[in-house]
């Protein structure tokens, strides 16, 4: 019981915690708008080259410049993986990530995520029913996501996203006292989750991030969503395939970040 009540409150104040993240970059994202373009020009020099400012965006330190040879579109492939908590148990959830950056802050996309083939295996179900004594579950699912740029610089990056996702739950289980097995009808649900991650620039053309997020289940029973809503431990690696193309012709580019 304790460790349930735990569980609950800790599922409470990071769902607040990532909730007021989303909240407060919701409301300066208007005022945000008007601040584009409206910094000048600011001059570097990367080499021999100087670079001008052309653009501004939005970070929570106000502010910040984009070069002009800054590409507003740019490829987004994340290899995103996940620990989370199906019915009490830690599970491992494989996952990646397709999409755009936009502006250097707007990254959206499409995701793929789901448990190991073999499911996840739990000794009881009794959010379900008392009487089963072990089960394997499976939740696999397909995502729409947005992520945005909270602070960024040449090595370090902090960002928040939201998931939205449609997929499918499964599973088998077997009675207590029984070795037959039974399966449990498939059932459509449409995951969404809230998380906040942070990145570390290991070298121009690739990142790693871990962060903390919440999953939250949607058009499911109601006996289901203690088993599957529940925190995510977050760990991605993101693969800069744009900037390793165009530094073959473009040397300039392993300085931008």
């Amino acid at each position: 019981m304790n460790s349930i009540l735990g569980c609950s409150y800790l599922c409470t104040v990071l769902t607040r915690i990532l909730l007021l993240i989303f909240l407060s970059m919701a409301s300066m994202l208007g005022a945000a708008q008007t601040l584009k373009g409206d910094a000048g020009p600011f001059s570097y020099s990367v080499g021999k080259n100087t670079h001008l400012y052309k653009d501004t965006v939005w970070v929570i330190t106000g502010k910040r410049p984009l070069e002009t040879y800054f590409k507003k579109w740019k490829f987004d492939f994340v290899l995103d993986a996940r620990q989370t908590i199906i019915s009490g148990e830690r599970a491992r959830m494989g996952g990646l990530r397709l999409g755009m950056e936009y502006r250097r802050v707007h990254r959206f996309g499409i995701g793929f995520y789901g448990t190991e083939t073999d499911g996840v295996l739990v000794e009881s179900l009794d959010e379900i029913n008392p009487n089963i004594g072990s089960a394997r579950l499976r939740l696999n699912y397909r995502s729409i996501f947005y992520e945005r740029v909270l602070l960024f610089n040449k090595k370090w990056e902090w960002s928040a996203t939201a998931h939205l996702g449609s997929g499918t739950i499964t599973g088998d289980f077997k009675i207590k006292g029984s070795d037959a097995s039974f399966s449990f009808p498939e059932r459509r649900v449409s995951p969404f989750e809230l998380s906040t991650t942070g990145y570390y620039n290991i070298t121009w053309w690739c990142s790693t991030g871990a962060g903390i997020g919440y999953r939250f289940l949607r058009n499911a029973p109601k006996e289901v969503l203690p088993v599957y809503n529940a925190p995510v431990a977050i760990v991605r690696v993101r693969i800069k395939f744009g900037k390793l193309i165009k530094s073959i012709w473009d040397d300039d580019i392993k300085h931008t970040y």
